[in-house]
């Protein structure tokens, strides 16, 4: 049950305390646990950061990224932390799957005298607390933690919600990125080199299933070779464009995804294409995705798959997401090579070749380190 559980709240509102009863509860259900607290980390982190909003903003960031981190590893992370900025909730909500954003509501008097009993002193050197923080509207757990009730009250509380939260489809901002994308860019209409190595070794007339066809290139490219074709993205900008730019193509354009079409899609197809879009799925989408390629497939069918590598110097730039996932632009998951041909293996495919390296897939001054693989249902 790895996630996030982010306790926020003003200053005194109890966000260690009961974040500490939080992971011990946790613990004690066998979970493997992190606990996190706000000031300990400016300080583990060297006081980089002043106290300015946009700084405070970005340390936050790096906070949450860390627990992101985490998380993929297979850790339930409790983080006690103010950074109550409307930045930050649309980040948390946006990229972290499992995320609980949980707001500890205390009276202000209330805050105040627990600060003057406490050694921070906080309210006595910043009077006016409420302007610097954007207040949580729509926090997923309301917690009233005032003298009323006990630490070890709200964080049965918060552990029972977090048990019971299901996962979302977790989108990583991928909609939003895609759609803009599509309505404004030019993009290149010349086959792939992937394509193109593909085709040469193709009887004629196959059906062909593309996973993530973007602007449609790949799949006109195959349809002029006489295949027959059927494209998804799940982009339905692109599905829009792809349908305008090649109407006359006959090609069958899907918006969404292998698993929203597997009953129309299943056991009809020679060959499943995927280029460049296995690294824009989150882990889960990938396994769900090569499982309903398999379903999809004819005995003897085959898949081919490009996607950028973990050795592909873009892996080392954007905001760290989890081991092998990145935001530089967009999400991207790269892949390693043997765990790829491992969920292959384990979706039922034969893997018949696998290759890595550069000079695959060069696109003007961009030449990355590309996985190609090449897997068949068996007869």
């Amino acid at each position: 049950m790895p996630g996030v559980i982010w306790i926020t709240g003003f200053s005194s509102a109890g966000k260690t305390t009961v974040g500490r009863r939080v992971e011990g509860q946790l613990r004690s259900i066998g979970l493997p646990t992190v606990f996190l607290d706000g000031d300990d980390l400016r300080s583990i982190l060297g006081s980089r950061w002043g106290y300015e909003r946009e700084q405070r903003i970005d340390l936050a960031r790096v906070y949450f990224r860390l627990c992101s981190h985490l998380a993929s590893q297979g850790f339930t992370v409790i983080m006690s932390a103010v950074a109550m900025y409307d930045e930050i909730y649309s980040w948390f909500d946006t990229n972290i799957p499992r995320g609980l954003r949980v707001y500890l509501s205390v009276p202000e008097d209330e805050r105040r005298q627990r600060d003057e009993r406490s050694t921070k002193r906080v309210y006595k050197s910043l009077s006016d607390l409420g302007s610097m923080y954007d207040e949580p509207t729509a926090p997923d757990l309301l917690i009233t933690n005032d003298n009323s009730a006990s630490p070890e009250d709200a964080a049965a509380r918060i552990v029972d919600f977090f048990r019971e939260r299901t996962v979302a489809d977790y989108d990583f901002g991928r909609a939003a990125h895609w759609k803009a994308f599509y309505s404004r860019a030019t993009v290149a209409s010349n086959p792939s080199p992937f394509a193109e190595s593909v085709a040469e070794g193709l009887a004629d007339g196959r059906r062909i299933l593309e996973i993530g066809c973007g602007n449609g290139r790949d799949a006109a490219f195959f349809r002029r070779q006489g295949h027959s074709v059927t494209a998804l993205d799940r982009s339905a900008a692109a599905i829009e464009k792809c349908r305008g730019d090649y109407a006359d193509l006959a090609i069958d354009f899907l918006a969404g995804d292998m698993t929203e079409h597997a009953d129309i899609l299943r056991d009809g197809f020679d060959l499943v294409y995927s280029r460049f879009v296995l690294h824009a799925m989150p882990l889960l989408e990938e396994i769900a995705t090569l499982q309903a390629a398999f379903s999809a497939l004819r005995p003897g069918g085959e898949i081919l798959i490009e996607c950028r590598s973990i050795n592909d110097p873009l892996a080392r730039q954007g905001e760290v997401i989890g081991p092998t996932e990145r935001i530089h632009g967009h999400y991207r998951r790269f892949i390693i090579l043997e765990d790829l041909q491992a969920r292959l293996e384990a979706a039922g495919f034969e893997v018949l070749s696998a290759i890595e390296g550069t000079g695959l897939a060069v696109f003007g001054d961009d030449d990355p380190v590309v996985i190609r693989v090449r897997a068949r249902k068996p007869e």
